[in-house]
């Protein structure tokens, strides 16, 4: 399925430029995968998940703050302060079910139930935006959810883990953050996207960090600086990929952040998927790919508009 869809991408001229845009975005779920790894390690290092979220995207506002003190701080003007709001609160909950999902459970598979949010785009958007759902969505929804279920495991004891329901919880919010985003990328700069975004973050979760405030190993201080600095590159990346090839057609790619997901967690802390996880991972790739090829080809207001 894929490789006679980016055939196709590669005919269409400017070959060099796709290649730009796909490596680019490639680069920028490697990075997103690492971010993941690295709160991992913090915890392990002794630092609370309220801490290890919020010392992040402290450290992603700071950074925007310094990239927008060289724009000009009119940069960061919201013209739709209810999408910044939808998209930052939605966006934090997102992270942080995502963190809670991937301590209690594998985090390639904690990865694979977040980056099912292309399955729950389509109906969040039909609830929220009353957009029609094309008939043939409905192929990549139930698929979608095939594998799901193969994530699951319903033949296990344990079946629905409180970690898989975080995890179902995180793919749920992404989806709504990025029907938001879809939005506000017509009005908002790309800065003002990231400044409401983390600000909101870091405001909604300060209470929870002063209370459950912790002091980890030095080492966790410098994960946490590194997996801000590599969630905002993250960011930028993905934009300047936008540049060179629509957002549709790349975000089949965002799945490729399971499969770094995976390879990592193999290397750093020896999980190996079994064979229901990776033929999870294959449907709920197969669907999310269908869903999201469908869905946007006719829904100018759902794509991105940041090229």
């Amino acid at each position: 399925m894929m490789i006679p869809y980016f055939n196709r991408i590669m005919k269409n001229g400017k070959s060099i430029n796709h290649i730009k845009a796909i490596v680019s975005t490639l680069l920028a779920f490697l990075m997103l995968s690492s971010v993941s790894v690295l709160a991992k390690l913090e915890m392990q290092a002794g630092a609370s998940l309220e801490w290890v979220v919020f010392m992040q995207f402290t450290v992603s506002l700071i950074l925007v703050l310094a990239i927008a003190s060289r724009q000009g701080f009119g940069t960061l003007r919201a013209k739709n302060v209810k999408f910044q709001l939808v998209r930052g609160i939605a966006g934090t909950a997102a992270f942080t079910c995502y963190a809670l999902s991937f301590s209690k459970i594998p985090l390639v598979n904690a990865s694979l139930l977040n980056n099912t949010a292309p399955i729950f785009i389509p109906i969040v958007t039909y609830i929220w935006l009353k957009v029609p759902i094309d008939r043939n969505i409905w192929w990549g929804i139930l698929v979608g959810f095939a594998g799901i279920l193969l994530i699951l495991d319903p033949s296990a004891d344990d079946f629905l883990k409180l970690g898989d329901l975080y995890g179902l919880a995180s793919g749920i919010s992404l989806a709504i953050a990025y029907t938001a985003l879809g939005r506000l990328t017509k009005s908002e700069t790309f800065v003002s996207i990231i400044f409401y975004y983390t600000s909101i973050c870091v405001i909604a979760l300060l209470p929870f960090a002063v209370i459950n405030w912790s002091f980890p190993d030095l080492h966790a201080y410098v994960f946490a600086a590194v997996s801000g600095v590599l969630y905002i590159a993250y960011l930028f990346t993905l934009q300047y990929a936008y540049k060179y090839m629509p957002a549709v057609k790349l975000s089949p790619l965002i799945f490729s952040a399971v499969v770094f997901t995976g390879l990592l967690d193999w290397i750093v802390f020896d999980n190996v998927p079994g064979w229901m996880t990776v033929s999870g991972i294959v449907l709920v790739i197969a669907g999310g790919v269908l869903a999201i090829m469908i869905h946007e080809k006719d829904n100018e207001d759902l794509r991105h508009h940041w090229q």
